[in-house]
């Protein structure tokens, strides 16, 4: 992987991730970002997937909290993943 981003925890700590991949959803024109630490959870890497706002200027990391929408970016992962 060759794209990283920093992302600063609710702790204020940097942490350097790596991008798997970012995506728009057609359906609420939102954006979103898969990546991850490179953290093993047996034989599996550990990734993550956030919403990503930017206000000011600044881009931020939104958890998804709804079931819908995350059924949708999920889709669109595994869509991503087949081809």
């Amino acid at each position: 992987m060759d794209r990283k981003v920093l992302i600063t925890n609710s702790l204020g700590q940097q942490m350097q991730a790596d991008v798997v991949t970012a995506f728009t959803l057609k359906e609420n024109n939102n954006s979103y970002i898969v990546y991850t630490f490179n953290e093993k959870d047996g034989n599996n890497v550990k990734i993550y997937t956030s919403r990503i706002r930017i206000e000011n200027g600044e881009i931020y990391f939104d958890a998804i909290t709804d079931q819908e929408e995350w059924n949708k970016v999920r889709n669109a992962i595994i869509e991503q993943a087949r081809d």
